[in-house]
């Protein structure tokens, strides 16, 4: 057993193994990455045992990075867990759910942003100019979401209101968690 008992989301812990798919030569498409996101998903054995549970931030466990590609794990155990509205400035990525739920907000200027909730088995990508925020749904169960960027994540930019009511982007070096600065407007329903 591991740090989560019987496991995160109800799966057994299990030795690391090889990974399912080839370490990339080159670049990746969203669509690749969303192919990558499900295959880490499916194989726990590769983060869950290094994935911390707790309620006062979000937590990380890298699954691998080469010069192409950065795949993470990340927890969401508390409701107020928010990366608030950022970019991945050159990279692009793609975001699996495998427990949980988690909002996926799009940022609209001058009205409400446009959100979902994504549940467990959803899988959504992005392009480098997109612009999003994630946070953990509130109410949902424990959640736990696989992060697959191509180039890996170097730098992010993170967005919001300051007091002179003019929207701001923060640059980001990778390794600083996100969470929203400045206002974020009124969340999507």
């Amino acid at each position: 057993m591991n740090a989560f008992g019987a496991g995160l989301c109800g799966n057994p812990a299990a030795m690391p193994e090889e990974l399912p798919f080839e370490p990339p030569q080159d670049r990746l498409r969203p669509e690749d990455l969303a192919k990558i996101a499900e295959a880490v998903a499916a194989r726990p054995s590769l983060w869950e045992e290094g994935l911390r549970q707790t309620t006062a931030e979000r937590t990380y466990a890298e699954v691998f990075t080469n010069e192409h590609l950065g795949v993470w794990a990340i927890s969401w155990m508390a409701d107020g867990h928010d990366t608030g509205f950022h970019d991945h400035d050159r990279s692009c990525g793609a975001v699996h759910v495998v427990c949980g739920c988690i909002r996926h907000e799009h940022l609209r200027l001058g009205a409400r942003p446009v959100g979902a909730a994504v549940g467990e088995g959803g899988t959504f990508c992005f392009d480098d100019t997109f612009i999003h925020r994630m946070r953990r749904e509130p109410g949902s169960a424990a959640t736990v979401t696989i992060h697959a960027y191509s180039p890996p994540l170097r730098q992010t930019g993170q967005y919001g209101e300051h007091p002179d009511g003019l929207l701001h982007r923060t640059p980001t070096d990778s390794e600083e968690q996100l969470k929203p600065h400045g206002g974020q407007g009124t969340p999507s329903r």
